[in-house]
């Protein structure tokens, strides 16, 4: 079964596999970058703060510059989110494999300019716009993965995005090492490699034909056909056949609601809310906190200081093959208990970091590796479940013409929770020591409970019913009239996955 799921569909899983990981990289990377060089770009804003506008800064008004700086990531994705909903109209491809670019390349020029120009400001705009290519690409690789991958292997292939984001973290953690790009004088060049990335897509671009969702939603059949044969390899003289062929493997994606018309509808407006409260507990678990202040973390419970520079990507390396079960695992056991388990896990393992950073405070030594422990703890349950899932779950708890309001409003929930968390966890965490992790514990504990009572099984919701009407002949028959969504359908145990 394995081997004819890739023989048959393995050019499209290849394309978007492609296409996921280097989209979702730059994301797990930036959101890494500051963790390890923490103290060099901390020195370069601090100092030219000074020099610049004669401002000696206070300890506790460095840890809110630095939170700001930090979290201003969350800012731009912010803003990136806000944009979704009016540029989806010209295709989750051109969005993403484009004019999202284009920002990237912009922001990494610019914080790498920021270093020769002694002008931190300067920096703080790159990041912000890094953010919004954050936020764009958080919504847009998803939504193009809806438009052209097998409904049978969507659930695992929408798992590579979490895998994508670890990836680019451990990429970014290794290059920030003080004997990489990590130092005062090469750090320029740490925080302009993802523009690499940025012009490879760019290119692809030119090669990758627009999804043949997109392309027949605006009625232009002949590329529509053209982009079949591209992804699919399918080879049929007759046009009909070959459109139907596609739309027996891809669910049909309509024309997009706004945000506004799909909170209209009061049963799109309760997986809206549900998809945003999933997309708030992936973070309040404490997920950017993690990635963003691991060193901090780690040093503020006395470990090992020769270790603590390679803990962010050892442990972007072991959140990748924790992973790995998930791609199966969201398929065979859905998407509800999956999630739920492990926000149980979660929320234990933040109980054991509180406790075992107040020992240490206390000179208990074996306090630090207890926290290690609990943090490796924390990891399995985030990567097995909980990160994963919530990447892609809000647009399965709406039907198919609400998916990019869902995301959108989902992903802008994602990064109000990560501005919020990355900002005031430092200052907390040198205020009140362990007790900062409260605001992890609390909001996860009430986001759980409403999970639990409100959460359904979506892991057939694009199952085609035998008497669902064929997309193709509604087409053909209405002349691209009302879409017709897929509806709930009976279950096939022996849906095949990517394992």
């Amino acid at each position: 079964m394995i081997r004819n799921v890739i023989e048959d569909q393995g050019k499209v899983v290849f394309i978007c596999l492609i296409t996921v990981l280097f989209s979702i990289l730059p994301v797990g990377y930036y959101i890494v970058l500051l963790n390890v060089p923490e103290k060099v770009i901390q020195n370069f804003i601090f100092d030219n703060f000074e020099n610049i506008f004669g401002l000696k800064l206070s300890p506790t008004e460095e840890s809110l510059v630095w939170s700001l700086t930090v979290s201003s990531q969350g800012v731009g994705a912010l803003i990136g989110c806000l944009m979704v909903g009016p540029i989806s109209k010209y295709g989750a491809k051109h969005v993403l494999m484009r004019w999202n670019n284009v920002i990237l390349i912009a922001g990494s020029l610019l914080m790498f300019v920021s270093y020769w120009i002694s002008f931190p400001i300067a920096f703080i705009i790159g990041r912000i716009l890094t953010g919004v290519y954050t936020g764009l690409a958080c919504a847009f690789a998803p939504l193009y993965l809806q438009q052209v991958i097998p409904k049978n292997i969507k659930g695992s292939m929408s798992c590579f995005l979490h895998i994508a984001v670890c990836f680019g973290s451990s990429i970014g953690a290794v290059f920030s090492l003080p004997f990489m790009f990590g130092d005062e004088d090469t750090w320029p060049i740490l925080v302009v490699l993802p523009a690499f990335f940025g012009f490879v897509m760019l290119g692809a671009s030119y090669f990758i034909p627009d999804t043949p969702n997109n392309l027949l939603q605006m009625g232009r059949y002949t590329e529509a056909i053209e982009s079949i044969k591209f992804y699919y390899d399918i080879e049929d003289s007759d046009e009909d056949e070959i459109i139907k062929e596609y739309w027996d493997m891809v669910p049909e994606m309509p024309e997009q609601l706004s945000l506004c018309s799909a909170f209209m509808n009061s049963s799109i407006r309760r997986g809206i809310l549900l998809g945003m409260v999933v997309s708030a507990t992936q973070i309040f678990s404490g997920s950017m906190v993690s990635i963003s202040y691991s060193t901090e973390m780690f040093r503020a419970v006395s470990f090992i200081d020769i270790l603590v520079p390679f803990l962010p990507a050892l442990g972007s390396i072991i959140s990748i093959l924790l992973t790995i079960p998930a791609l199966r695992w969201v398929e065979t056991r859905g998407r509800r208990p999956l999630l739920l388990k492990t926000l149980m896990f979660c929320i234990a393992a933040n109980v054991f970091l509180l406790i075992f950073t107040l020992m240490s405070s206390e000179r208990t030594g074996w306090a630090s590796w207890g926290f290690a422990a609990a943090f490796f703890m924390y990891g399995v349950g985030y990567n097995l479940g909980v990160g994963p899932v919530a990447y892609f779950l809000p647009a399965e708890l709406v039907p198919p013409e609400a998916a990019s309001a869902s995301l959108g409003a989902a992903v802008a929930v994602n990064w109000i929770c990560t501005i919020t968390t990355t900002l005031f966890y430092y200052p907390l965490s040198k205020l009140v020591g362990g007790w900062s992790y409260l605001i992890f514990i609390i909001p996860t504990s009430l986001f759980s409970m409403i999970l639990w009572r409100l959460l359904p099984e979506t892991k057939f919701h694009y199952k085609d019913s035998d008497l669902q009407i064929d997309p193709l002949e509604i087409r053909l028959l209405t002349d691209l009239g009302p879409s017709i969504a897929p509806n709930y359908g009976t279950l096939d145990l022996d849906e095949p996955t990517l394992f």
